[in-house]
């Protein structure tokens, strides 16, 4: 079932850049995503595809003015990135501005964001810093994964305070909305920012690499750079998502049922078949057969239940079939690809092309894949 994550903070802490990373490690198993921003004010397509021309026809603009919003009338508005045929885009173009089009209805925003969705694995929401704007509101309650990323400054402690009475709402389901420190830098007091906001859930640390990947017009290329913290955090959204992908794929089995097709065999498994001696169908026979398995042992006569000479494989083998339990349907976790986790090393090309820290000192090269706010907090001296 697709996913919608929806990023929203203040402003300059990082948000489409995420947004693009998010895109390359959702997609790495071949899964599809769509990055939309819809801030008209910063119109996002000449800034993710520098090289690569998208005209007014492509702009975001042309479906939120539309009568009616479909999937047929998104797919022919996305522009899909040459080199990453996976991710596709949607947002203005350039030279639009908030006058180019009529407000944006808040139902219109919603019918985008629903029948986007349904085209792709992934939909990732890169929010506006506006709540004007009503795309940023419709994403927050539209998003299954909602991410905060504030600037771990005064500016984004209160931004955070002026727009939180706007999503009292209980739709917007604040309080489980995920909050990362972007732009982060060692400087920073974090203990204090974070606990005026009630605490962050990682951080997105500045790096030079990412920065010129920004202003070099390479965003989708920012993923190589991304420091040990900032990969910890990334981490902890995919695991989310695949938490969320578990438990539906578990409801889905207890909705449906859990009953294998060779399991079907009676409507009380605990017992045979009450006119059938041989239950099992290999010449043994469960209530009358002291060798109920058939593998010369004794269950119920025997102490050595299982046979000296029995395995595991023996208790639980498909030929026996002593065992008429409930199982659970084998099935292959969508993205088996993603259980390689991101890792800063990984995508370090050189040990120095990488530098996010000021001095040699303050780089946290050494601390461990999967590392996340705990141990920013016990490495804060040395910040």
């Amino acid at each position: 079932m697709s996913k919608t994550i929806t990023v929203w903070g203040s402003p300059g802490s990082g948000k489409s850049m995420f947004c693009c990373i998010l895109a390359k490690a959702l997609t790495r198993d071949k899964q599809k995503a769509i990055i939309i921003n819809a801030d008209p004010g910063t119109p996002m397509l000449p800034v993710w595809l520098p090289e690569q021309a998208a005209g007014a026809e492509a702009s975001i603009g042309q479906v939120l003015s539309s009568v009616e919003i479909d999937t047929s009338l998104i797919a022919s508005h996305v522009t899909v990135l040459k080199n990453y045929p996976f991710i596709g885009l949607m947002g203005y173009s350039a030279g639009e501005n908030p006058l180019s089009y009529p407000d944006t209805d808040y139902r219109m925003a919603l019918q985008l964001i629903s029948a986007a969705g349904s085209l792709v694995d992934y939909l990732i929401l890169d929010c506006s810093p506006a709540m004007t704007n009503v795309f940023t509101p419709a994403a927050i309650e539209s998003g299954d994964l909602v991410v905060r990323i504030l600037t771990p400054d005064l500016k984004g402690v209160n931004y955070l305070k002026a727009h939180q009475p706007l999503l009292a709402d209980g739709r917007f389901h604040y309080d489980r909305h995920m909050t990362f420190a972007g732009m982060a830098r060692p400087f920073h007091a974090f203990d204090e920012m974070g606990y005026i906001i009630g605490g962050f859930d990682g951080l997105l640390p500045y790096g030079k690499e990412i920065d010129r990947c920004a202003t070099e017009g390479g965003m989708f290329q920012a993923v190589k750079y991304c420091n040990s913290k900032y990969t910890a955090s990334l981490n902890r959204v995919l695991d989310t998502l695949e938490q969320m992908e578990a438990a539906e794929r578990e409801l889905d089995w207890q909705e449906n049922g859990d009953r294998l097709p060779e399991e079907d065999i009676a409507s009380d498994r605990s017992i045979p078949y009450p006119d059938d001696p041989d239950t099992h169908g290999d010449n043994s026979s469960y209530t009358n057969n002291p060798d109920s398995y058939g593998d010369g042992n004794s269950y119920p006569d025997s102490p050595d239940a299982y046979g000296k000479d029995s395995t595991q494989k023996d208790f639980n083998g498909d030929d026996s079939r002593a065992f008429l339990h409930k199982r659970k349907r084998s099935r292959k976790p969508p993205h088996e690809d993603r259980t390689a986790r991101y890792s800063s090393s990984q995508y370090r090309n050189q040990q120095t092309a990488g530098q996010d820290w000021e001095t040699e000192n303050d780089c946290p090269d050494n601390t461990p894949t999967g590392s996340g706010y705990e141990d920013w907090e016990e490495d804060a001296d040395e910040l």
